[in-house]
């Protein structure tokens, strides 16, 4: 079939998004290039189905039949997003449809191959959260990113695991290195954004240990989320792979939920990282 847009731009750019938003990397698939007076529809795939939903005026909110429509302006549009079920964000298509027409003539899903046939007006390129883990040792110190506890209270949207009277507290974690057969103790204690790069905060749970920060990353073999740093005091760097990362956040009492919400939103936003890199991917192919 034949695209019926013929341009696409990323939502984050069209609607002014903070670059760390989640939908920032949504396609815009666009009929024209009028910028006043737009009408778009959102479609999106639930659950791996090969059909797809459009969002509707009906009590559910979405159908796969086409009717009852529900169209956005510039200035809801986001809003419409963010009605969309989160489990099916990832798959959002938005489509510009034109003012008092029939508007299920312009519904599709564009697959892979149409996408990379369309032209775009933003550049798809961007941050990209993959690096490779690996182990090295170094002949000549290297210089940690070494940075005092009260360092990270001066960071903007610095967030932390845990807090009690408004000051960060660390949380003390086991890591298992499986391939060194190795078992260290590690603390941990808040992540942020340095420009488009996520940073973990932490320290090997060692006496004069200092704080520093690493970069968190996805290992392009395995895609498990990890960050680097002397997690031995060896002179070098190894992976510390977050789901071998173990935190007993019961012992935390009734600050534990929290501190586990916490560290859960982390979690979710180096995922979020994770599918914009991948959909960049995929469109310039």
């Amino acid at each position: 079939m034949m695209p019926l847009h013929n341009r696409l731009v990323l939502a984050g750019k069209f609607l002014e998004l903070f670059k760390h938003d989640a939908l920032f990397h949504t396609p815009i698939f666009r009929l024209d290039k009028k910028r006043t007076d737009l009408l778009f529809a959102i479609v999106f795939r639930l659950d791996g189905e090969d059909s797809f939903y459009t969002l509707n005026r009906s009590p559910k909110g979405y159908a796969k039949e086409p009717r009852a429509i529900k169209t956005f302006t510039r200035s809801n549009l986001y809003q419409g997003l963010l009605s969309v079920p989160i489990r099916a964000r990832e798959s959002i298509q938005i489509l510009q449809v034109p003012k008092g027409k029939n508007h299920k003539h312009y519904l599709t899903y564009y697959s892979q191959d149409e996408i990379a046939g369309l032209g775009t007006t933003e550049s798809l390129t961007g941050y990209t959260p993959f690096r490779d883990a690996h182990s090295s040792r170094f002949e000549k110190e290297e210089k940690a990113d070494w940075m005092s506890q009260e360092d990270y209270q001066g960071i903007q949207d610095f967030h932390p695991f845990l807090s009690v009277n408004q000051k960060e507290k660390a949380l003390f974690a086991d890591y298992h290195d499986a391939l060194r057969q190795r078992l260290i103790k590690l603390q941990v204690m808040g992540w942020y954004y340095h420009g488009p790069q996520l940073k973990i905060s932490w320290k090997p749970d060692r006496p004069k240990a200092r704080w520093r920060s690493s970069l968190l990353a996805i290992d392009r073999k395995t895609r498990r989320y990890f960050f680097q740093g002397d997690v031995y005091q060896e002179n070098g760097t190894d992976p510390v792979f977050l789901d071998s990362l173990r935190i007993d956040f019961k012992r935390l009492g009734s600050k534990g939920q929290l501190a586990q919400s916490a560290f859960e939103r982390l979690l979710a936003e180096i995922k979020a990282q994770e599918k914009a890199a991948l959909l960049r991917e995929r469109m310039i192919r």
